[in-house]
């Protein structure tokens, strides 16, 4: 029952924090829950920041970059290899650090399926997104 309420209450925080994003070349994602799972099969859901997980995310797609922002103090800049919109999707792949990961952003909502894996270990999140206007 517990699950249960805490997936309701996940996926109405979620809906207030998305997006349309049709159109837009910059995107401000956060990540809202995350599941951390080992080859050994153990598997732990908790908040993103538990697991060091940036808070927000800033997706260039001019520039092919996610990187985190100024306020986290971070400074960290990943490069996108493949990036491809189709059928109201967003994806986006890349490789770095000994890690693989992938987005699946629908643009008419700004809902984001994230997942991170490296060697023995798979991280997936569950976000939201919204276009920045500078």
């Amino acid at each position: 029952m517990r699950t249960r309420i805490t997936s309701i209450a996940v996926g109405a925080a979620l809906a207030l924090l998305a997006d349309n994003l049709t159109g837009a070349n910059r995107i401000l994602c956060t990540a809202v829950q995350a599941t951390v799972c080992e080859a050994e099969g153990d598997c732990e859901i908790a908040p993103p920041w538990s697991f060091n997980i940036p808070q927000f995310i800033e997706i260039d797609l001019t520039r092919n970059t996610l990187a985190t922002t100024k306020a986290s103090g971070e400074n960290r800049t990943t490069p996108i290899r493949n990036a491809l919109r189709e059928k109201g999707l967003i994806f986006l792949q890349g490789v770095e650090g000994g890690r693989a990961f992938s987005f699946v952003i629908t643009e008419a909502t700004g809902m984001a399926s994230i997942a991170v894996a490296r060697d023995g270990v798979t991280v997936s999140v569950f976000g939201a997104c919204t276009p920045v206007v500078r």
